[in-house]
């Protein structure tokens, strides 16, 4: 890098400001670009799939001949050897050897190497012109060439704070205080008196009569507990606790307000420090610390447990028990793409020793990998609790009564309704009644491998039915699938760039003590100590430019060498393809209504599969 010709060196400049331009385009559209897509080549728009000259149309076993039938079963036997199973976590299974047809695509792998050298440009760029890292601001001088994260601008601001509870890359956290399984007085140190006197303040010193009963009792008061990270132990020198954010819902003159309230830098109440916004720098660093509690849970319980493993499991029970043939496979097949594949990647590059897990995060690695591996079990042993509309019914969200702007449930209810119709409408071909499902074998036999426990061969989702004995109980799962594999992986993946690549808004791990009183530090400038030096922070970077980008350059529903073959499914899926048209206008209309844009429900954003 230090010998480029002055030639080589203005082609770079004119290639910078290129970008550059491109990306503040995508910054004057709300900011509605996440990650780093404007890197790389990306479809926004699926082709409309057209039967091929001789089709191979799905069929369900029990009325194929019984030569056919034969047929399934020899081929699944072959499937078996080349899909053999072995373990990444005790829950976990992985394919034993990636299957070669599971392979990135030469598109995949292309848009990989052009994200793979920006990033290796940008780290040279910068260790070419260091600079201390004396500030929050500071931080921004690690972006010379990749786009600064727009959260840069505003982390600081309370408001985008607790926003970033209902539109950010974690939505999953945030609970009605009514539908808690405890008291929250026993749980958070607050009194009324503070509960008041920080809502005075906001409201510009108004005396406030709302207790915390009341506020209660109204569906108002919400929570982010991050109690998964109790117990887990530190590496040495990195510190962690389990906060506990409180929130109050308001609307004030017509506009929506989630109002944070206090933060417990921990569990014990009278024991772990309580900050609230009155609280100046202690209370800066007590979003700091909850913001790292947010990253963690993401990345390792909803991210990496509850989407890209979940998926490769399902995958793998469905590869290994439907035939190629069957109707329930060939729905399914586009949304595990290259899902093994980017597993496969995630076992080197993520959970090995001194891998990514272990090198960014505060806790030592076995701790860690037992949270990921709770994850799968929860999901698992609860399987229809992820189900959006009841996730967010049991969290005590699902009401805009109580919580008026919720983009993740409003654009995510869109996307499972237009699912839900297209997977009913799909079943609807092949299964003309209940009875065609209790009589397929192969869709009972899938169902039973599902549950079974791993240590018979199985892969343990033990909350399923028994029996699947009607279509309606087939049409439930089948959307859920297929929403977590694409949809669900698209709301935790896409916005990693923007929220998580900007360190003092969401670091990974935490570098001083966690404090137990208040009054220790004099400005923010005192804070950089908790937050990673200049090798942790580039990683983190890195870490987040290739997670949170879509290298898949096909569009949702445009399922390449997984598009259907029957003209009677194609017909199903155009018209999905028609309704995600109606739905992408819908969210586009609503985002410019926002105060920050929520692309990741939006169907051009959204992937196949869980393939990132």
């Amino acid at each position: 890098m230090r010998n480029r010709t002055p030639k080589q060196r203005r082609q770079e400049l004119i290639e910078q400001y290129v970008f550059s331009r491109r990306t503040m385009m995508g910054l004057m559209a709300l900011a509605c670009t996440p990650g780093l897509e404007t890197l790389i080549n990306r479809e926004t728009k699926p082709e409309l799939p057209e039967p091929p000259d001789n089709p191979i149309i799905p069929s369900l076993p029990q009325k194929d001949s019984p030569a056919t039938q034969q047929e399934r079963q020899m081929q699944l036997q072959q499937i078996r050897e080349e899909y053999r199973l072995d373990l990444r976590l005790p829950n976990s299974p992985r394919v034993e050897t990636l299957p070669e047809q599971e392979a990135f695509s030469e598109g995949y792998r292309n848009n990989l190497a052009m994200l793979t050298e920006k990033i290796t440009k940008n780290q040279q760029e910068f260790q070419e012109n260091p600079k201390s890292l004396e500030s929050f601001d500071d931080y921004a001088a690690l972006f010379p060439i990749l786009p600064l994260p727009d959260i840069a601008q505003t982390f600081r601001n309370d408001d985008v704070f607790a926003r970033q509870r209902l539109s950010g890359p974690n939505p999953m956290e945030l609970q009605n205080v009514l539908t808690l399984d405890y008291n929250l007085r026993d749980k958070l140190g607050i009194t009324d008196d503070v509960f008041k006197a920080v809502l005075s303040k906001r409201k510009g010193n108004k005396r406030i009569n709302l207790t915390m009963q009341q506020a209660t009792q109204e569906g108002g008061l919400f929570v982010t507990d991050y109690a998964l990270l109790d117990g887990i132990q530190p590496q040495e020198n990195k510190f962690i606790t389990a906060p506990i954010a409180l929130y109050l819902a308001q609307r004030n003159r017509r506009d929506f307000e989630l109002i944070p309230i206090a933060i417990q830098l921990g569990q014990v109440p009278g024991e772990s420090l309580l900050c609230t916004p009155l609280d100046g720098v202690d209370w800066t660093i007590a979003k700091v610390i909850t913001q790292m509690a947010d990253f963690y849970v993401h990345q390792l319980y909803r991210h990496l447990g509850q989407t890209h493993l979940v998926m490769e499991s399902i995958a793998l029970a469905t590869v290994r028990s439907l035939a190629a043939r069957h109707p329930v496979n060939v729905l399914l097949k586009p949304h595990f793409e290259f899902t093994m594949a980017i597993n496969s990647v995630g076992d080197t590059t993520l959970i090995q020793p001194g891998a990514a897990i272990e090198f960014s995060f505060a806790g030592i690695l076995n701790d860690s990998l037992k949270l990921t591996e709770r994850s799968v079990s929860d999901y698992f042993e609860n399987f229809s609790h992820f189900a959006l509309p009841t996730n967010l019914r049991q969290r005590g969200v699902d009401s805009s009564s109580t919580l008026q702007d919720f983009p993740y449930r409003d654009d995510g209810l869109l996307i499972w309704n237009s699912l839900e119709e297209y997977v009913s409408r799909y079943i609807g071909i092949y299964y003309k009644s209940n009875r065609d499902i209790r009589q397929d074998s192969e869709l009972q036999n899938w169902l039973q491998t599902l549950r079974k426990p791993i240590s018979e061969g199985g892969f343990g989702v033990s909350s399923l039915p028994e029996r699947l004995t009607n279509r309606d109980q087939l049409i439930d799962l089948l959307t859920q699938l297929i929403f977590t594999a694409a949809a669900q992986h698209s709301a935790i993946a896409l916005l990693q760039y923007q929220y998580m690549a900007f360190i003092p808004n969401m670091p990974a791990a935490i570098y001083q003590p966690i404090p137990t009183t208040k009054g220790t530090f004099v400005d923010e400038k005192s804070l950089t100590s908790f937050l990673p030096d200049i090798n942790a922070s580039l990683f983190q970077i890195q870490f987040m430019s290739r997670l949170g980008t879509k290298s898949d350059p096909k569009a949702f529903t445009n399922f390449g060498k997984n598009s259907f073959q029957d003209p009677r499914a194609i017909r199903v899926l155009r018209g999905l393809q028609n309704r995600l048209e109606v739905v992408e206008r819908r969210i586009e209309r609503r985002n410019k209504r926002r105060k920050e844009c929520y692309p990741v429900f939006l169907p051009s954003r959204i992937p196949n599969s869980t393939s990132f």
